[in-house]
């Protein structure tokens, strides 16, 4: 596989390679390599990564051995931080002894690239489950050497216990030393207690205080939110960390769609909090500096809420969220709001409202406003669809010595004309008009878009495709040209997967939504969202 990306002053491109052999149905080996390049404000950085794994899945007992490392350069932005600048070797695995006692233990050595600090770290624990109730009893042990010769240790033993009392589970587990100080940061001792209290099959309202410590580190967590088990093995927790920003991309942001949990048949909640406060001594010392603390935080301590709720009816449905995050750091709030209505068959219309607001520590404030109209007519008698598209975009920034504001109008317009079966034509406009002000100094521009895509089907679920379009923005008097060719395939149900080459091309921040205009190759993944899909995802059918 080969990604390339290329961005205003930022071009970057990863190529990879992974082979996977089914040894016998329960085992298999996997091998993985990949190289990165990234080239940003001239400066450039490189990176591979590679790893060879070996599992076993049995009826009592799984097992997985594996051989990874991922240079601290590597990847696209995408890559857990935990794992750059490592070279890891490990084995672990977990089985079921009897009707009621499981075993899971792991054990590994890991390198840090950038340090030279060694870890070795093992873990063993035996699990005891019937009728409700589980008790837990382990070891761990980790030590952490550092290139002019510390060593820093942690013996740990393990004990938890809960209990399920009708649709409530009551649990508790903690780790405390064995011998001396537990003075490895990454596993110090530590106590939690908390409580889940089941809405559905699969899906858990919990809460849980964790309280940490060692020599140079104490730490307190608080933990609100929702847990779902999707299937064997696998669980999603929509509680909020401290990583989580709301200035990312958001899927179907125009809407502004939640993740929750069913109320009732109109109803979907989701709530969520986080919080954690930590006292820690100058001079600790990590294995990973670049990395977080497993409890607690060196750089912010933070206290996170939000809450969300989402109705849907025949026709129309709507949802709205409010988050508010005090750190350290920044202090933000956050607004987000989507309705929908489908006045007839094949019509529908959206509406969505994001407003972020953000003062850092330093004393810049920050706020943006994101207002969102749409609206949709696909009739299934007629050979015409059309979608339009309308943001009223507000930002402002206010900075010690300088204040930027700025506003934008933009809209995105999408007519298509099914000529046939197997050949239709597509036609687009799109224009924005910018306002700028850079303390007093002011800009505005108006720059448009003219689209035009042909595509013809061939097979059953391939066709092929030609596109053009032009780009003027008229205070500058730039015109830029794109044209292209490509082939996709039709994957499963409203899901399309699209190759292709623009041998001429342009980028357009504001319009990249729309289509893909930079020169070069792209592959590009499309999913039908017209107002049945759009009517779907809200109600998270």
């Amino acid at each position: 596989s080969h990604i390339d990306e290329g961005r205003q002053g930022a071009e970057s491109d990863l190529t990879g390679l992974d082979v996977r052999w089914q040894v016998n149905p329960t085992t298999l080996l996997k091998a993985e390599f990949a190289s990165s390049k990234r080239i940003e404000s001239g400066v450039e950085t490189t990176g591979s990564a590679h790893s060879v794994t070996l599992e076993h899945q049995g009826e009592k007992v799984d097992v997985r051995a594996y051989i990874k490392e991922v240079d601290e350069g590597f990847g696209l932005g995408q890559q857990n931080a935990a794992e750059k600048g490592v070279r890891k070797i490990g084995v672990d695995g977990r089985a079921q002894l009897t009707e009621h006692f499981y075993f899971d233990g792991d054990a590994s050595w890991q390198q840090n690239l950038e340090t030279e600090a060694i870890r070795n770290a093992a873990r063993g624990q035996l699990r005891y489950e019937n009728s409700g109730f589980t008790a837990t009893t382990g070891l761990i042990h980790a030590s952490d050497e550092f290139a002019d010769g510390e060593t820093l240790d942690s013996n740990l033993a393990e004990l938890g216990v809960s209990k399920k009392f009708g649709s409530v589970t009551l649990r508790a587990n903690g780790s405390f030393e064995l011998s001396g100080d537990a003075d490895n940061v990454d596993f110090p001792t530590n106590v939690v207690v908390g409580a889940d209290y089941r809405i559905m099959k699969g899906v858990e309202l919990f809460v849980e205080h964790e309280e940490a410590s060692g020599p140079l580190l104490e730490t307190s967590m608080t933990r609100l939110g929702v847990k779902a088990s999707p299937w064997s093995r696998a669980q999603i927790n929509s509680s909020l960390t401290s990583e989580e920003t709301e200035y990312g991309p958001r899927l179907f942001s125009n809407v502004g769609l939640i993740q929750g949990f069913q109320l009732s048949e109109h109803w979907v909640l989701d709530i969520g909090l986080d919080q954690a406060n930590t006292i820690a001594d100058s001079s600790i010392r990590q294995f990973d500096p670049a990395r977080e603390l497993v409890s607690g935080s060196l750089s912010d301590d933070f206290i996170t809420v939000f809450v969300g709720a989402a109705y849907s009816a025949e026709l129309w449905s709507a949802n709205s969220r409010v988050e508010y995050r005090n750190s350290d750091s920044e202090e933000r709030k956050s607004l987000l709001s989507g309705w929908y209505r489908e006045p007839s068959m094949g019509h529908g219309l959206s509406a969505g409202l994001a407003i972020f607001t953000s003062e850092t520590s330093s004393g810049t404030k920050s706020s943006a406003t994101d207002l969102k109209f749409g609206w949709a007519w696909r009739k299934a008698e007629s050979r015409w669809s059309f979608l339009n598209r309308v943001d009223l975009i507000f930002e402002k920034t206010d900075l010690l010595l300088q204040k930027q504001e700025s506003q934008r109008l933009i809209n995105n317009f999408n007519a298509n004309r099914r000529i046939s079966a197997r050949t239709q034509l597509s036609l687009q406009y799109a224009f924005k008009y910018v306002k700028s002000l850079f303390d007093s100094q002011e800009f505005s521009g108006y720059t448009d878009l003219i689209g035009l895509d042909f595509r013809r089907g061939f097979r059953d679920k391939w066709d092929w495709g030609t596109h053009a379009s032009a780009y003027h923005s008229y205070e500058s008097q730039i015109i830029d040209y794109g044209f292209g060719l490509d082939v996709g395939y039709n994957v499963a149900n409203n899901l399309w997967v699209t190759i292709g080459y623009n041998i001429a091309g342009f980028h357009d921040s504001d319009f990249t939504s729309a289509r893909y205009t930079a020169q070069g190759p792209y592959l590009q993944i499309s999913m039908k969202a017209d107002q049945h899909m759009l009517r779907n995802v809200a109600e998270r059918r």
